[in-house]
């Protein structure tokens, strides 16, 4: 649902937005701050589920899992299968290192994986306690293997991997996207994608959703899609109603909301 300022019009009476969602793209916080209407959004419902899709994208993507299971529905086995390289000793960067990045830290590193993290907002303490080396962006472009991105979409991150990222990547080298689209140029990616720049990427969330059929990027087999499930289990929207409810009674009684939009988006969004 957009909540922008033809809906903002259309409810003059409007005093409190939530959604039960970690996203908050689709609100036009500054058109609520301008008409003093409160807007929340609830980033803690669906950490563990968007974590767990993240390691289950990078899994299946790193052991060819799809490939796999279409090698034995065809009668093989086997046979003409690319033998996949695994996970163990591979270096994963991470991109945003909030509570998603942080639980994905901390599934990989039993996995064995090397582990470099990139956000200026987070403290070094928590790098440290992660084990994962802090880098900037372009550094870990360049020395990580897999790189997974958990950012919010803003003025800054739109975009984000890009065709001059591609470029910085290893050729060997892949992403995961489970947190917003529109973060990946699309048509940087698919060039990508067929020039071989880069091995290939999961994504849960693509620039238009659900897709138009023509989307080169559905079947392309250095991808591997999934309809934005990141949050799609049965305990995340229990969390997320819980947790939208209890900011709505918070509201009711003239107790202070956490997670409000103007001060959440200003962290990440310096405009």
């Amino acid at each position: 649902t957009l909540v922008n300022e033809s809906l903002l019009k259309q409810c003059p009476n409007l005093k409190i937005v939530i959604t039960a969602t970690s996203g908050f793209d689709h609100i036009d916080w500054r058109a609520c701050e301008n008409r003093k209407v409160i807007a929340a959004h609830c980033p803690q419902a669906n950490a563990a589920s968007a974590a767990e899709l993240t390691l289950s994208l990078m899994l299946a993507f790193a052991r060819n899992l799809l490939g796999a299971a279409k090698n034995v529905s065809e009668g093989e086995w086997r046979t003409h299968l690319a033998r996949p390289q695994g996970l163990e000793g591979q270096t994963l960067g991470i991109v945003g290192l909030g509570r998603i990045g942080q639980r994905v830290a901390k599934f990989a590193k039993p996995l064995g994986m090397n582990l470099l993290a990139h956000d200026p907002y987070v403290e070094p303490e928590v790098f440290e306690a992660l084990g994962a080396t802090p880098l900037g962006y372009t550094e870990l472009l360049r020395s990580a293997d897999v790189i997974s991105f958990h950012v919010p979409l803003t003025k800054q991150t739109k975009h984000l991997l890009n065709h001059q990222s591609f470029g910085e990547m290893q050729r060997h080298a892949w992403f995961v996207n489970t947190c917003r689209g529109p973060i990946v140029n699309e048509n940087d990616l698919l060039e990508a994608l067929d020039n071989a720049t880069i091995a290939g990427g999961a994504m849960d969330v693509i620039e238009r959703e659900p897709p138009q059929k023509a989307n080169r990027l559905l079947g392309h087999p250095r991808c591997l899609l999934t309809p934005h499930i990141g949050a799609y289990t049965v305990s995340a929207w229990a969390k997320a109603s819980i947790e939208a409810t209890e900011k709505l009674r918070a509201f009711t009684k003239g107790e202070p909301l956490s997670d409000t939009l103007p001060l959440a988006v200003a962290w990440f969004d310096k405009t």
